[in-house]
């Protein structure tokens, strides 16, 4: 397919809506022009430019906090250079633009008493017009966003509504390139029209994208959608411009190749999703196949890392994370175990050579807390022993002669994928050690293996007394079972590392009303700061900037879990987190107290 260029939007005043340009000029260094030229201060954090003039966006009025901005209103006379911005009642200001986009400082006065009227103050001061002469973009580098309407419209099946692609708030909008595949771009060079874009990283999206453009009002979790049903936030690119020239909607989209140095670009490799080609398999059992997958350039799979593969089938999108059992420069293998009636399984499973899967990563690999001189033991159960091979291949190349056992814990003597490669791995570690444990009774029993499940004092007697260090992974089940009696032989709980893969699980979109009214004292016990919670002062994380903190946060709509921190005391939350945080945590974007809390941030 052809893909084409279909609308151009800049947006003068951020966090308010778009207006569609029949043609326009880009120029490198530059977006669209008069793009982003202004924001309204939120005087919740003072304004730190950085030396290109960029602030980040938590200093405005943002749609992921301000879902009122949708219903504004703004024009802009090119020839003149007027700003016009409406507000919903029908008020308006009037500003006229200087060459650079800064609003002539004769008529800002006004206009900031204006706003104060329709937004309220922060903890710093009345909100205020804000302009540095530099395009306020969401990233530094970003000067252009695009969207592919084609993966938009994957978005509105899966969502089984029309997702307005305005929701996206893009600069260039193009159809043609098939779902997903603008992600491919990343890290490559583009012609549209009489210009030329380097495409410099791939758009995670945030809460802003749940705020309905044509009400203002929050009615579709975008983040949550695509957590759950697509196993990642990315929807859309950024680009720079590398050529000037003049484009408009009917251009077409071509791909000129790779960057001749993709490092010069930041954010060019990133672990957003990409298309890997499937080009062999290797049957390791009955029930687990080997994967053989030639990835594009990208960053490298350190060992215990895993992957998520995402695809869909007759019922929608789906994915699973898969530990990588091996990487080199352009291949990695990923071992899948056949799952009666799993979906995700059964596809990979059934695959041809040639098959184009979108992969992401890498994700997790928190390495097993290897203390110079302590004893490792790897406990894992059934398909859990992937993550084990890569981890035993760094300590056979860097250390040994470091005592190492492997509990491996099966249903069948068919069902031991990967064994036969572990024994040989230890056998080239002379202080090493393995048990098979087969759980099936009456099944043959490979040489060397025992029948049943190692109690817990079979896996007491492992732990060399309580000094090891030790890495678990297996069924939900297993992995609290081992852990308890790891506990009870002695071992450390920071000594104990287990890999949990989670599945997604729907979520609701529709935001909830605080249960509680409050009002509730919130402590940040990180920097002793107190305040006070009442359901105006909306999430924890709005409560904690409000403060002046700046805790770790993408999303704010429950769905990547950047934010998660500890927590004393009880909490609500407002979204349905797409992923719930283990106990003593709460995800602060989308949470509220219930009593008094204490927060670690």
């Amino acid at each position: 397919m052809t893909a084409l260029l279909t609308d151009i939007v800049r947006y003068p005043v951020k966090g308010m809506p778009g207006i569609a340009l029949p043609r326009t000029t880009l120029t490198p260094g530059s977006g669209l022009p008069l793009d982003r030229v202004c924001a309204i201060g939120n005087s919740t954090l003072p304004m730190h430019p950085d030396s290109n003039g960029w602030i980040e966006s938590r200093a405005f009025l943002r749609l992921a906090q301000n879902e009122e901005l949708a219903r504004y209103r703004t024009e802009l006379d090119d020839r003149t250079h007027t700003l016009r911005i409406l507000s919903p009642a029908g008020e308006e200001i009037e500003l006229r633009l200087q060459a650079d986009g800064r609003p002539l400082s004769a008529e800002l006065a006004s206009a900031n008493a204006r706003l104060q009227n329709w937004f309220p103050a922060g903890p710093l001061g009345p909100v205020r017009l804000e302009q540095s002469g530099t395009a306020l973009w969401d990233w530094p580098h970003a000067a252009l966003s695009l969207i592919n309407l084609d993966t938009v419209d994957e978005l509105s099946r899966a969502a089984g509504v029309r997702v307005d692609p305005r929701r996206f708030r893009a600069n260039l909008y193009v159809r043609g390139l098939g779902p997903w595949r603008e992600l491919d771009l990343v890290g490559r060079r583009i012609r549209m029209g009489g210009s030329e874009l380097a495409v410099v990283q791939a758009t995670d999206r945030c809460g802003a994208t749940a705020v309905d453009p044509r009400t203002g009002q929050r009615n579709l979790n975008i983040p949550a959608l695509l957590a759950a049903q697509f196993g990642h936030l990315y929807c859309g690119v950024y680009a720079q411009v590398v050529r000037r020239g003049t484009i408009a909607p009917g251009d077409t989209l071509t791909d000129l190749g790779p960057l001749a140095d993709p490092s010069s670009i930041p954010h060019a490799a990133s672990d957003r999703p990409r298309h890997a080609v499937l080009t062999g398999r290797t049957t390791e059992s009955p029930m687990v196949t080997t994967l053989h997958l030639t990835v594009p350039a990208g960053p490298a799979f350190g060992p215990g890392q895993h992957l998520r593969l995402h695809t869909t089938d007759a019922q929608g999108p789906l994915w699973r994370c898969y530990t990588v059992t091996g990487s080199e420069a352009s291949e990695i293998r990923v071992s899948v175990k056949r799952v009666a009636g799993g979906r995700m399984s059964s596809l990979l499973h059934e695959l041809t050579l040639g098959t184009r899967l979108l992969l992401s990563g890498p994700y997790g690999g928190e390495p097993a807390r290897v203390s110079a001189g302590r004893p490792v033991l790897f406990a894992v159960a059934g398909i859990g022993i992937t993550p084990v091979l890569p981890r035993l291949r760094q300590l056979a190349d860097t250390v040994p002669q470091r005592q190492v056992t492997v509990l491996n814990v099966v249903r069948t003597p068919d069902e031991t994928p990967l064994w036969n490669e572990t024994i040989d791995l230890l056998a080239h570690m002379p202080h090493a050690t393995h048990h098979l444990y087969v759980t099936t009774p009456g099944a043959p029993l490979p040489v060397g293996s025992r029948s049943g499940r190692p109690t817990a004092d079979d896996i007491g007697k492992l732990t060399a007394d309580g000094t090891a260090e030790v890495f678990v992974c297996g069924p939900d089940g297993f992995t609290r079972q081992t852990r308890a009696a790891l506990l009870a032989a002695g071992v450390e709980e920071g000594a104990i590392t287990d890999e949990l893969f989670f599945s997604p699980r729907a979520t609701a979109h529709l935001r909830r009303t605080p249960p509680a009214p409050g009002p509730f004292e919130v402590r940040f016990t990180g920097n002793d700061i107190r305040a006070k919670w009442t359901p105006d002062a909306g999430t924890l994380l709005d409560l904690a900037e409000s403060a002046g903190l700046r805790p770790p946060t993408a999303c704010r709509a429950g769905a990547c879990g950047t934010c998660r921190r500890p927590v004393v005391g009880e909490v609500a939350y407002l979204i349905e987190p797409v992923v719930l945080p283990p106990s003593g945590q709460a995800l602060l974007c989308c949470s509220v107290p219930t009593s008094d809390v204490e927060i670690h941030v």
